[in-house]
């Protein structure tokens, strides 16, 4: 809780124990002004932060009322606290010395020095932690911020240069068809036409020879294109296939529901991860005997589900590997969640981008 209430009300019971005063001991109208004017100031401090300076303004009212009334001197204990909470210890003492001098009973004067100077300086203490606290709150806000804004930053990079990959591969296979599988077949269909023209046999058999040449070539370069095209290891949901066919001994159903194409790859590498992890945990820790796993692919988000029947009991908190997966969904802006009723249920959400036509865009552009 902030120190500053207890600020404001040892000042407001400071005023009070000087009303105390004047009513029980000395009921002079001298008094009962002095603590009108204290008590405006201790309200202008409450509503605005003064400056130390002011404590100048109390010591010059208690000074002012001294000769008419003897429990003025009370009134300092006002400015010896806003001095000790300002750091001022030094000019706090002179005041005490008034104080004592002023007043006919020394105990009681001294306890109102002792009192407002400690309270004075355990306040400034307080405030300071308070600072020092808040201090540390904003800047682990920011860091937070910066954290947040360099993952986003990160992400779209990385969605940038998965979509210009891609685009430089569609241009290279493009470039590559047009080259030699293009000019074969339009060299074909230009011998075509010109074998309707030809009246002389050999002439004819030449163009069908050149035509059966061009079509083997733009064959052999189709094939080659195809091959060097497709990927060699597996990714997607065979990946996800692979990993379940590593552990068959577990007695695994999978099951998968919607459009597999609209999961990036960032996405696949994210639900790889949550599958083994659920896996590699089954196997080393549950006595569970069949497994089911579900990847659905909705309209907005893609979820996979991994349940299990072990009956072993909880252990505690997730560990380090499933909290690291937690974190990683969370930069996603997905979720990663463990529950535990009939068996270890594993759910892990992540958002699906919107639909849209994204690649002819930028080709257009």
């Amino acid at each position: 809780m902030s120190p500053v209430p207890y600020v404001q009300g040892w000042r407001f019971l400071q005023i009070v124990a000087l009303i105390h005063l004047w009513i029980a001991g000395d009921a002079r109208p001298s008094l009962f002004l002095l603590i009108l004017l204290l008590l405006i100031l201790v309200c202008l401090r409450w509503r605005f932060p003064l400056p130390p300076w002011t404590a100048a303004l109390d010591i010059g009212a208690a000074a002012l009322f001294m000769p008419f009334t003897p429990l003025a001197g009370y009134a300092l204990a006002l400015p010896i606290f806003e001095l000790a909470l300002a750091g001022r210890w030094l000019l706090a003492l002179p005041l005490a010395a008034g104080l004592l001098l002023a007043q006919g009973d020394p105990a009681v004067g001294l306890w109102f020095f002792a009192a407002s100077l400690f309270f004075g300086g355990f306040a400034r203490v307080s405030l300071r932690n308070e600072r020092l606290y808040q201090q540390e709150v904003d800047e682990q806000r920011k860091a937070r911020q910066e954290l947040e804004r360099f993952r986003t930053e990160l992400l779209a990079a990385g969605r940038a240069s998965a979509h210009q990959a891609e685009l430089m591969e569609r241009y290279r296979i493009a470039r590559q068809l047009h080259d030699h599988l293009g000019h074969d077949l339009t060299g074909a269909s230009l011998a075509l036409q010109a074998y309707d023209y030809v009246k002389e046999p050999e002439e004819a058999a030449k163009l069908l020879a050149e035509v059966r040449r061009r079509i083997e070539r733009s064959t052999d370069s189709l094939r080659e294109t195809v091959h060097n095209a497709t990927p060699v290891a597996r990714i997607g949901i065979e990946r996800l296939e692979q990993v379940v066919q590593g552990y068959g001994e577990l007695g695994l159903h999978f099951v998968k529901t919607g459009d597999m194409q609209r999961i990036q790859a960032y996405q696949w590498d994210l639900l790889e991860s949550c599958l083994k992890e659920a896996l590699t945990n089954v196997a080393r820790h549950s006595n569970a005997t069949e497994v089911r796993i579900e990847l659905q692919t909705g309209e907005a988000i893609v979820r996979l589900l991994v349940q299990d029947n072990g009956t072993l009991p909880d252990t505690g908190q997730p560990g380090t590997g499933l909290k690291n997966l937690q974190l990683r969904a969370r930069a996603l802006g997905g979720s990663l969640s463990i529950s535990r009723g009939q068996g270890v249920l594993l759910v892990c959400v992540i958002p699906l981008e919107e639909r849209g036509e994204p690649d002819e865009a930028a080709d257009r552009g």
